[in-house]
């Protein structure tokens, strides 16, 4: 007698197994067995042809010409039409050519009736009503897409994987399209979009299978309720994926860093009056420009996030914790031995406050990237971008009070021209919250634009920055995320910021250089901006004075 499974998680559940001739043994064998070891209820459905049941045969692949497996038999007595997804936990399309024969049909008289009459075949309308019911389970792997690819009103912009020889059909119909990463075997190549579950063969069937588990006793948990009345069947919008298991989502390869949520981390005074989200170059940003606001935002009481574009632990530019150092343009030191020491303590990840910098929100973790125009599914693309930006946006506004932009000359790689970084001002901005920048942090703000309108968000506004008079004529070095100080000199910046900032804030704005003051802060809200090294402290401290006293308006 062999021991009952253990696991009986899908008990009292339904899975619904379409299948025709042409199924492979093994897969079915498995779906079968491996849902009922759950507790589950399996039915069989086809399309029956007005036929109380019908047999179906299974495919033929013989490994070699002395091996051809014999052909075996199914009997289903379930039609299609008999039965609707609602009655099911989930629907499971099997591999192979099933799918094309379920999708037969006589041709249509007509071009304009042929794309509908596909899509009122059975088993098609089955998978399409499915579709639109989101507390049912979907699974599609190999060649079962073929059940949907005529219905781009639930496939559209949905991430999906599959057998090779439908890509095309996938991304004609609108889908995401994820290949496999490189080197994984096909027993892992499961991809997972809320409530569907696609693979690229019949050989991940034993992962598949736990995976529509897992989804199934996640939407019974937590109540998912069905999507009458949205015309997407599939998503809608990315605030439904809070119902999705994390195990699920730790499994699929299509879901990594790059659609994971932030993390809240505490700063170093606890979140007693607000929070601050602070977003740092991993190519070097200037010591000072960190800790002098910092330091201004622990002193009031504001907790502080650190965000990096992908994650990376952001480290400072080694001359900036040189008190010794010369700076070429000023001709004097610009960094004090208790400064050059305060961030020596910053860089070091094995204190207290360096250890704050230790696994930053990646901003590509959070932010969904834009899609380039020339995409042949750009219209689908934008449109999960619009979604997915949308969530963010009301992440970072709901979560944060304001947000700094940390200078120095790592910005210039990975800040200044980061449309995620540009999205995130924006989110700031449209919800009327501070955002403050120093030295080249402030170029950001210069491409921050709306893609339709495309006009400065500076326009009109007055701000300070890098000055042309400060600029390097040699000399601009970047450090790498693991801390090294590369040999790469650029010379001079790529561009002088007063030229940009200047046509930024045109009409009705002005730069301000403030070219021999000690210091040029300047607040014109909603920004605060900071000119160089010199002003970081006063930065972070016009940033308290907006928080706290609703200060509006000063040095200009």
């Amino acid at each position: 007698m062999t021991d009952q499974p253990t696991d009986r998680s899908l008990a009292g559940a339904r899975v619904a197994v379409l299948v025709e001739s042409q199924y492979i043994p093994g897969e079915l064998r498995q779906l079968q067995e491996g849902f009922a070891a759950y507790g589950a209820e399996v039915d069989l459905v086809s399309r029956l042809w007005g036929q109380p049941s019908l047999h179906f045969y299974s495919t033929v692949e013989p490994a070699g010409e002395d091996d051809v497996p014999p052909i075996e038999w199914i009997e289903v007595s379930i039609d299609v039409d008999d039965v609707r997804p609602s009655d099911y936990d989930a629907v499971v399309a099997v591999a192979n050519y099933p799918t094309v024969r379920m999708r037969y049909l006589e041709a249509p008289e007509s071009t304009e009736a042929a794309a509908e009459a596909v899509r009122q075949v059975p088993a098609v309308r089955f998978m399409r009503d499915a579709m639109r019911d989101r507390r049912v389970v979907k699974a599609a792997p190999c060649h079962a897409l073929w059940l949907l690819t005529p219905c781009p009103d639930v496939l559209a912009g949905r991430r999906v994987t599959c057998n090779g020889v439908l890509i095309a059909d996938v991304l004609n119909a609108g889908a995401v399209y994820t290949p496999p990463p490189a080197g994984a075997p096909a027993a892992e190549q499961v991809v997972v979009d809320d409530d569907l579950v696609t693979s690229t063969s019949w050989h991940a069937t034993a992962k598949l299978i736990d995976t529509v588990r897992d989804l199934v006793v996640d939407r019974r948990r937590s109540g998912v309720p069905e999507r009458s009345g949205r015309g997407r069947g599939g998503r809608a919008g990315r605030a439904d994926r809070g119902g999705e298991p994390d195990s699920v989502v730790a499994r699929a390869f299509d879901l990594g860093a790059e659609h994971a949520e932030p993390a809240r981390r505490e700063g170093g005074t606890g979140h007693r009056r607000g929070k601050v989200l602070t977003v740092l170059s991993e190519w070097g940003y200037w010591g000072e420009e960190l800790v002098g606001p910092l330091d201004e935002l622990d002193r009031a009481g504001y907790a502080v996030d650190f965000c990096t574009p992908n994650g990376r632990r952001p480290n400072a530019i080694p001359v900036s914790m040189d008190a010794d150092f010369f700076d070429p343009p000023l001709q004097r030191p610009v960094t004090s031995p208790e400064m050059a020491a305060r961030v020596r303590e910053m860089d070091d990840p094995s204190t207290e406050q360096g250890a704050r910098l230790e696994n930053p929100i990646s901003l590509a973790g959070w932010f969904p990237q834009r899609p380039p125009f020339a995409h042949p599914q750009f219209v689908r693309l934008l449109e999960e971008y619009r979604r997915d930006l949308g969530e963010a946006e009301r992440r970072a506004v709901d979560e944060y009070d304001a947000v700094l932009l940390v200078g120095g000359s790592g910005p210039i790689v990975d800040m200044v021209n980061n449309q995620r970084v540009h999205d995130l001002i924006l989110a700031f901005h449209k919800a009327g919250k501070p955002i403050a920048a120093e030295c080249y942090g402030v170029a950001c703000l210069a491409f921050a634009r709306d893609m339709n309108q495309r006009r400065s968000i500076l326009e009109g506004k007055h701000v300070t920055g890098h000055c042309l008079e400060y600029d390097y004529q040699d000399g601009t070095h970047f450090v790498e995320a693991r801390g090294r100080f590369l040999d790469f000199n650029m010379g001079p910046p790529p561009y002088p910021l007063e030229f940009m900032l200047r046509d930024a804030t045109a009409p009705g704005g002005a730069y301000h250089g403030n070219f021999g003051s000690p210091v040029s802060v300047i607040v014109d809200y909603p920004f605060v901006t900071g000119r160089s090294t010199g002003d970081s402290v006063l930065t972070g401290r016009k940033l308290v004075e907006v928080l706290d006293e609703g200060l509006r308006r000063w040095g200009w």
